[in-house]
């Protein structure tokens, strides 16, 4: 009824029972089919006093009483004569090919200065042989290996550690560097001295007039 289900219906109740409270909820349930008897029978009435139920009754029958209109196979109408024979020679009209240029390669493989036929054998005897495309795939399978092999010997040596150093090379190194930092000592020290020298040089006298 009204499109309500029975879960909206014990929903409803629920809400009303919630918010009137038990002791009001049967009079108000009272109330409400009440009401919607006095709009029922309102209703009928007005359907009655209207008439609208004799004259739906009558469109109705009028509809039934109506002949079947069955159009005869052999007799079309003019606009669907005319409609299948536009199509029918809308499609034996051969449709244009689209426009395309070709490029200078397509154009010389399309017809080659020496003819089609003759083009054709000098590839045949151009192509080459079994035993040449075993050569060239084993060329490149090859060099394949190789670029493969030196990828793997790159990779090898970054992941080894420095080699040790002997005894010998660590001394060697330590008095490489000691002797670089005494050269760096000795350059500061002329560079302090020299800057000293030139603050102790006395100011040139100026000549008395």
């Amino acid at each position: 009824m009204f499109g309500i289900g029975g879960t909206e219906l014990v929903i409803i109740g629920i809400v009303l029972l919630i918010a009137v409270g038990p002791s009001r909820l049967p009079k108000l349930l009272k109330g409400v089919v009440g009401a919607y008897r006095e709009f029922r029978r309102a209703t009928r009435e007005l359907r009655a006093s209207t008439g609208i139920d004799e004259i739906l009754q009558d469109e109705d029958l009028r509809d039934l009483r109506k002949p079947l209109h069955i159009p005869e196979l052999g007799t079309p109408k003019k606009g669907a004569l005319a409609a299948a024979q536009a199509k029918t020679a809308a499609a034996a009209k051969p449709k244009k090919p689209m426009a395309r240029s070709l490029s200078y390669t397509e154009r010389v493989q399309e017809n080659p200065p020496e003819g089609v036929d003759l083009a054709e054998i000098r590839w045949i005897e151009n192509r080459p042989t079994e035993e040449e495309r075993e050569v060239i795939r084993a060329a490149k399978q090859a060099k394949q290996d190789e670029e493969q092999a030196i990828i793997q010997a790159k990779m090898a040596a970054a992941q080894e550690p420095p080699p040790e150093l002997s005894e010998e090379e660590i001394q060697a190194r330590m008095a490489e560097k000691a002797a670089a930092r005494e050269r760096e000592r000795a350059a500061i020290a002329a560079k302090i001295a020299a800057a000293e020298a030139e603050a102790d040089e006395p100011e040139p006298e100026e000549d008395q007039a």
